[in-house]
């Protein structure tokens, strides 16, 4: 019986120790039991270290490794495929240091028709599957995350003046609410929703009186 009184004790010590100066503040740093990695060891890049043979922290990729999403192709087609890091046009959006560019890079190959149905069909599915829980389907802004509530405001892309190089920055970089896609989609990928959004502005304002817009918008339903 004795026994039992002290690890009753002991518990009642042990709970009191942990929980007791809950909200207290000490200049010590709290004693965390389970840490979640707030903290890891790192290295100062201008730093000596002695882990390495030339001591230093800051070391040289090693040679002949490529980074994530790039390739020792240099071919236009292995180029868009990655995640690119150039300052070029098809890279950024930009045809110079502070404006966007209208239209779409030349690396595209927009003037043969196959490529810009291909194009727009890849934009269609990136768009699914990345951009439409937050726009719509439809890209009006009233995606699932709008009508549950998670975010109150959302651009809507059908009505949206942004030109191309803009909304690609955007898809790259980010804006407000919206995170930066460019660790997730390939340059290709990303000028793909560039064109799937300015698809649907502009089938926002066909005149669907047009016999022909409407043949077209008819057999696009079947």
């Amino acid at each position: 019986m004795r026994y039992f009184f002290l690890i009753y004790a002991l518990v009642i010590v042990f709970v009191i120790s942990t929980f007791g100066f809950r909200g207290d503040k000490f200049k010590k740093p709290p004693i965390r039991i389970f840490p979640d990695m707030d903290e890891q060891d790192y290295v100062k890049a201008q730093k000596p270290n002695n882990f390495y043979a030339n001591g230093m922290s800051g070391q040289k990729p090693v040679t002949g490794t490529i980074p994530q999403g790039h390739s020792t192709d240099l071919s236009v087609e292995s180029e868009l495929k990655g995640y690119g890091n150039k300052e070029t046009y098809l890279h950024t959006g930009k045809f110079n240091d502070k404006n966007f560019g209208k239209g779409f890079p030349t690396e595209l190959e927009l003037e043969n028709a196959e490529n810009v149905t291909a194009l727009l069909t890849r934009g269609q599915e990136v768009f699914g599957y990345k951009c439409s829980v937050c726009h719509g389907l439809s890209g009006n802004g009233k995606g699932a995350a709008k009508a549950n509530g998670f975010i109150p405001d959302i651009s809507n892309l059908r009505t949206s003046e942004l030109v191309e190089g803009a909304l690609y920055d955007v898809i790259t970089n980010g804006r407000g609410n919206m995170g930066q896609m460019g660790s997730d989609l390939s340059l290709y990928d990303r000028w793909a929703a560039v064109a799937y959004v300015k698809g649907l502005q502009a089938s926002a304002k066909a005149d669907y009186n047009n016999p022909k817009i409407k043949e077209i918008f008819d057999a696009a339903n079947k």
